[in-house]
């Protein structure tokens, strides 16, 4: 059995080791620099982490009340009956910061005619599934020989699931409409109230 500090500290390896493997990825896709501005990361790696944990708990539990079972199941420090894991506030954020640098990197590569949030969503909800929880999957299972979110669905040996993919596009599309919401009124400047709003999901779920 894994203490639990053991389980975060794993959970931050995975998390540089992703961030790393991102930055390299998007870096050769980009083929020219970024725009860096921190706050806007910092907004990105919040607001991503405030819009997963809670769409998480909301897409699980109704699936599970309409269907009769779950997507997924987190292994790794479960909460809210598995439907989210108290590790979200390390790896989620991670993924806005990917998603900062993937998203300029969609803004270059793609034609005029396809620079619009639509077509971000399909390509985010494609890259989420089948790359970062393929990835951090595959990462928690070397380092801790268990599954990160275990999905019930098996055609994708568990890793993840085509199931979830048009409501990661869904999801993804509402979250980017909040983002560039915030973006317009500035909110940018304070990411840390938007990532407390995060911990506060988390928290209530860890009470729950």
């Amino acid at each position: 059995m894994q203490t639990d500090t053991h389980v975060f500290l794993i959970g931050i390896l995975c998390a540089l080791i992703f961030l790393g493997f991102s930055w390299v990825l998007n870096r050769r896709l980009m083929r020219g620099p970024f725009r860096i501005d921190a706050l806007e990361v910092g907004l990105y790696a919040a607001t991503v982490f405030l819009v997963a944990v809670t769409c998480e708990i909301l897409v699980n539990s109704g699936y599970e009340a309409l269907v009769g079972r779950k997507l997924w199941e987190y292994r790794i420090l479960p909460l809210y009956d598995g439907d989210i894991s108290l590790l979200a506030f390390i790896i989620w954020p991670v993924y806005g910061v990917h998603l900062y640098f993937f998203r300029q990197v969609l803004a270059k590569r793609l034609p005029k005619q396809f620079n619009r949030d639509r077509i971000y969503a399909i390509v985010i909800g494609l890259d989420a599934p089948l790359f970062y929880e393929v990835c951090g999957n595959l990462l928690f299972l070397l380092l801790l020989g268990e599954y990160y979110a275990y999905y019930l669905p098996g055609e994708l040996f568990h890793l993840t699931s085509v199931q979830v993919i048009p409501i990661y596009m869904v999801f993804i599309y509402l979250g980017m409409k909040i983002l560039d919401w915030f973006m317009r009124v500035r909110f940018y400047r304070w990411p840390w109230i938007v990532y407390l709003m995060g911990l506060v999901v988390v928290s209530s779920a860890y009470a729950w």
